[in-house]
């Protein structure tokens, strides 16, 4: 079974995900904040991350993906960042000009069916990019 863990400090926007994820099939685990989210990885390896940009600090999310991006056994999890960012005063501060360790991006609020198609969607490019290496 595909695992995926939600990293993010809101508790609704976890436990609606993590109902929508369950019911097609998906094992969810959940953070609620950066540090948890890197301590339940090296724990158990998911095959994929949610991560929120902002929760305990503006960048924490940001923090969290170059943490994930300089360990070699985090840094092949494909990452979809999530995120109300460019609807906030915030969104200057997100970096721009720099590489970032992240596969897809959602903008909050987003359907369950946006959010489904962008998991499969991602997982079929990670595992296309698994298969060639």
């Amino acid at each position: 079974m595909t695992k995926i863990l939600v990293i993010d400090d809101d508790p609704l926007f976890t436990k609606s995900t993590t109902a929508i994820l369950t019911a097609h099939g998906y094992e969810v685990d959940t953070a609620q904040n950066g540090d948890a989210g890197l301590a339940k990885m090296r724990e158990q390896l998911p095959d994929l991350v949610l991560l929120d940009v902002m929760m305990g600090w503006v960048l924490e999310g940001v923090s969290v993906s170059r943490t994930m991006m300089d360990q070699r056994e985090l840094r092949r999890i494909p990452i979809i960042m999530v995120t109300s960012i460019r609807s906030t005063e915030y969104l200057g501060v997100f970096p721009q000009d720099e590489y970032l360790h992240i596969d897809s991006w959602l903008d909050k609020p987003f359907s369950p069916a946006k959010l489904i198609a962008e998991v499969e969607a991602t997982l079929s490019r990670h595992q296309q990019y698994a298969d060639l290496s």
